[in-house]
């Protein structure tokens, strides 16, 4: 028994789409399913996966935008996980406006994500971590069992994320990056760009 990970590059912001699966009860976990979730549903199609839920890091729209197209489309369908600090921009189209970009507004979330919380895929642990900064609601999803951090948009192999956007918070950034050194990981998914090994990282 082993736990998977996928990796899809999708859209104009060149988002990662991350799908977790068990290989032996091939269930399934999706983070920030973006654009083009056609090509998620493929993936999921031809591994034979059911999807148990989909998480995300932080509202930001780019990360969402495909998540009314994937919830009308798996059967049985997903429950949806979102950190409450960022529900309101989710509510707002999580920036879309201000990029001029049309997104389906994203129905509220099932349940809401939060510091400590375990997540379990089949007997595979994923901690969320708050990690305030980038928004206020950002979370990384650890897996030990992998050594690896799902991050969004906290850090990227070249450099750090914005603090310049609706709800960004340079103080807030530096704090979610100090914990993020006290994690031990060996591998670490951004939102954006190259997965990276730590000895990569400079933060």
């Amino acid at each position: 028994m082993s736990l998977q990970i996928d990796i899809l590059c999708s859209g104009p912001l060149e988002n990662n789409v991350v799908i977790l699966h068990d290989d032996l009860s091939h269930r399934a976990v999706i983070i920030d399913p973006s654009f083009d979730p056609q090509e998620v549903l493929n993936l999921i199609g031809i591994k034979g996966l059911t999807v148990d839920s989909i998480l995300f890091t932080h509202g930001h729209f780019d990360h969402f935008a495909g998540l009314s197209y994937l919830l009308a489309n798996l059967v049985p369908q997903p429950r949806v996980g979102l950190h409450e600090a960022d529900l309101g921009m989710w509510r707002a189209g999580g920036g879309s406006v201000q990029f001029r970009m049309q997104i389906d507004s994203p129905p509220d979330p099932d349940f809401h994500l939060a510091e400590g919380h375990d997540l379990e895929l089949n007997n595979f642990k994923i901690q969320v971590r708050h990690t305030p900064g980038h928004s206020p609601g950002s979370v990384i999803f650890y897996i030990d069992s992998i050594n690896t951090a799902v991050v969004g948009d906290l850090i990227f192999k070249k450099g750090v994320g914005r603090t310049d956007l609706l709800g960004g918070d340079e103080v807030a950034m530096a704090e979610s990056l100090a914990l993020l050194r006290g994690i031990e990981f060996d591998w670490l998914l951004p939102g954006h760009g190259p997965v990276a090994k730590r000895s990569e990282l400079h933060f």
